[in-house]
């Protein structure tokens, strides 16, 4: 759930706005950090406490959304892809109880994770990379200050391998979570990959998907990402929300409006727009109301607040 470096004109002072972290001689040193209403270990360099401290909105819109589907769905379960130190547990816990099935690949952050989801009943970690396909690939890992994005390689290097299988598979083995009504996917470029690997589940259990849409990234691992978008309305995804990387609401609209969709997609150019990627939430038409009655409320908690 933790971004990548911010680097984007703050739309309101025209300032750069780089990541807050904070002041160590030793980045990776565990320090104990409250997210929502928990305390939380993360190493001394992430950037997530700067973020939240000098964006309010950022990452509350999932917590919200996971508390008005509960509404319907009382029995709601979430699967966190991407799950990092396991913040978006800790936020959504501090509103709404849900069991939540947490998925992180780099083994330094499962570590951090697996000990932060300690204080919580019915969290559940596996260390897994998820993708389109069940197939090793070579890849290079980065982590920057809290965040982690794979380089795929196309020069195999052994030292390099990525097990990788599809979330599908993973429900295959894990059948007992395959009824999770909210997918939520952060992981660098490879969100839509994994949308694409989770069409029996997509099908079947139609969740709610919350992930993250970021261009650059996406074209980085040869990734369109519009026509992935187009898919998900043919297999019956019906209503969009966009918000922007500080969890601002921006608009919904409907994924057969494809001239707007389009639109969105080409507006975001790497440090050359007012921010550089979206959180995007998508409903299926079964849960039409539930998305209309969603983003009213979104609307009019945007309309009382201070951007």
């Amino acid at each position: 759930m933790a971004k990548k470096i911010l680097k984007l004109l703050f739309n309101k002072l025209g300032l750069q706005i780089s990541r807050i972290s904070h002041t160590s001689n030793n980045p990776e040193k565990l320090v104990s950090c409250k997210i929502g209403n928990y305390n939380i270990l993360l190493n001394n360099s992430h950037a997530l406490p700067g973020y939240l401290k000098q964006f309010p909105h950022y990452s509350q819109n999932l917590p919200r959304l996971s508390s008005k589907i509960k509404e319907k769905y009382q029995d709601l379960m979430i699967i966190d892809v991407g799950a990092n130190i396991g913040d978006t547990v800790a936020l959504v816990r501090s509103i709404s109880y849900c069991p939540i099935i947490c998925i992180e690949g780099d083994n330094y952050f499962f570590n951090i994770l697996k000990k932060n989801i300690e204080q919580f009943k019915e969290v559940y970690a596996f260390q897994l990379f998820l993708g389109e396909h069940n197939n090793i690939i070579s890849g290079k890992k980065e982590s920057i200050k809290g965040t982690l994005k794979i380089v795929p390689s196309l020069q195999k290097d052994s030292k390099n391998d990525l097990q990788i299988i599809t979330l599908d598979k993973f429900l295959d083995t894990n059948s007992k979570y395959r009824s999770a009504k909210l997918l939520k996917i952060d992981t660098d470029g490879f969100d839509l990959m994994i949308i694409k690997g989770s069409i029996d589940y997509l099908t079947k259990t139609k969740p709610i998907l919350f992930f993250e849409y970021d261009k650059k990234l996406l074209e980085d691992v040869n990734e369109n990402g519009i026509s992935t978008l187009f898919f998900l309305k043919d297999i019956g995804y019906e209503t969009a929300i966009f918000y922007d990387n500080f969890g601002r609401f921006l608009i919904s609209t409907e994924l057969k409006n494809e001239m707007q969709i389009q639109q969105l997609h080409d507006y975001t150019k790497h440090n050359k727009s007012a921010f550089s990627y979206y959180d995007i939430c998508l409903f299926h038409q079964q849960d039409n109301q539930l998305a209309q009655d969603f983003i009213k409320e979104e609307m009019s908690f945007f309309k009382s607040v201070d951007y």
